[in-house]
């Protein structure tokens, strides 16, 4: 009876932010569903935390997702009834048939790649940090036994564990199905994502293009089946991309506090995250220093992540391997060697060629279009997150050459479907782009 009321509490925490999306934010179109499932995946994973803080009963964490769950579809029926909801839009069935074909073929590359645990951060840091947080007596042991548990990075943010421990606990047990499905959903979340994001301005052309780019990158896909919390991270990055865009397109300006909560949300993913949030939050901050109420929102939306991301750094986890008070002489040495340099961007340009050819393509073609893109605030953000990593690579203590092949691909994975979304964006909205229109 316990997993029916998991599924119920999922399926409630759906229904309401989806339903709360369209009545306060405004959100009627498609994007309607990418957003909840991001918001439901989020919310699970605070609720299971905070439980776990305040040692709330599990049976009554889930009481009060489903309650509300009761509230909102009381709601639901009032506006249903009044009509003074909008409708949401449908899909139709060719759009319906193209989702589903890719559905399909990505769903067959994944079940080629996927493993029982998944691969070595997987089961070395992701599901073991999820199976301490099965257990609501023992999940501080995580942090206690710091000189054992180093090498699995007790430091990590807990969205993908909490997630993963969530859903074990209405099982009642640990079981490897539930983290190849949540990477199963969000390996599918990513390109519907952005497919529906495109169509949302009437890009079909570009959106099924998008299709096909990530139904046929096997790299995409090998990543995602690993079961780390990489292409995670991508999908929230790639939210709050897509959620700036309709607040620049004459979205409901409540969608502000969306777009907080989603690049807030990121920084509970991975520690790239945070990287991601401070970029974006800085570069959001400049260009809307006139418009407090714009700044209020942004930060109102990203409060709860951030303080739930404080008290767990603060509180909880040790201290980074990256960044701690005690390196200032060696990063000295570090900065002043120019063979570091030249061999992170090596690395970053031979992977960028190899595995993410298909961003310099497109960005190829924007340039050749003469598209203005360079000064935008999105180039602004991914250039500087670009540059972070550089940094982070320039001040590593870790052997250079091992760190550099140990992550540089899923670095660059994690802006990889940002940039797809926003390049095809740039070329199917400018009309001036005569490569584009041809084709159409």
């Amino acid at each position: 009876m316990l997993i029916l009321a998991t599924l119920l509490c999922l399926a409630g925490l759906l229904f309401s932010t989806s339903f709360l999306l369209r009545k306060f934010a405004g959100l009627n179109s498609l994007l309607n569903y990418p957003c909840s499932f991001a918001l439901t995946i989020s919310l699970a994973s605070y609720l299971h935390y905070l439980s776990l803080l305040f040692r709330i009963d599990y049976r009554l964490l889930l009481a009060v997702p489903i309650l509300v769950t009761g509230l909102t579809g009381w709601l639901y029926f009032k506006d249903i009834k009044s009509k003074s909801l909008p409708p949401l839009q449908a899909a139709s069935n060719l759009k319906l048939l193209v989702m589903a074909v890719a559905a399909l073929v990505l769903t067959t590359g994944f079940n080629q790649y996927v493993y029982r645990w998944g691969d070595w951060d997987a089961w070395a840091i992701w599901n073991l940090h999820a199976k301490f947080l099965f257990h609501p007596e023992y999940w501080t042991n995580l942090f206690l036994y710091t000189d054992k548990l180093r090498v699995t990075h007790p430091d990590y943010p807990l969205m993908l564990p909490s997630l993963i421990a969530f859903i074990w606990r209405g099982l009642g047990t640990i079981i490897p199905f539930v983290p190849i499905a949540i990477a199963h959903l969000v390996l599918l979340a990513i390109p519907l994502t952005v497919f529906l994001a495109l169509n949302r301005f009437g890009h079909l052309f570009s959106a099924a293009i998008a299709l096909a780019i990530f139904a046929l990158d096997t790299k995409f896909i090998n990543v995602a089946g690993s079961q780390y919390a990489d292409t995670l991270l991508a999908l929230f990055i790639l939210v709050t991309f897509i959620i700036y865009k309709e607040t620049t397109a004459g979205g409901n300006a409540k969608l502000l506090v969306l777009l907080g909560f989603f690049a807030g949300s990121a920084t509970w993913v991975k520690n790239e995250g945070q990287l991601f949030f401070v970029v974006f939050s800085f570069l959001f901050l400049l260009q809307n220093l006139r418009k407090p109420v714009t700044v209020l929102r942004y930060v109102a939306g990203a409060l709860i992540p951030l303080l739930i991301l404080l008290h767990f750094k603060f509180v909880l986890a040790p201290a980074n391997d990256l960044v701690h008070a005690s390196r200032g002489a060696e990063l000295l040495d570090l900065i002043a060697s120019p063979m570091r340099y030249l061999l992170i961007a090596k690395y970053l340009l031979l992977t960028a060629f190899e595995y993410y050819w298909i961003v310099i393509l497109l960005s190829a073609i924007v340039l050749f279009n003469k598209i203005p893109f360079v000064r935008t605030f999105p180039f602004a953000v991914i250039t500087m997150v670009l540059l972070g990593y550089f940094a982070v690579y320039l001040t590593t203590p870790h052997d250079l050459t091992w760190h550099l092949e140990a992550s540089t691909d899923r670095l660059l994975h994690h802006i990889y479907p940002a940039c797809i979304y926003l390049m095809l964006l740039k070329l199917s909205a400018t009309s001036k782009s005569d490569f584009w229109a041809k084709w159409q």
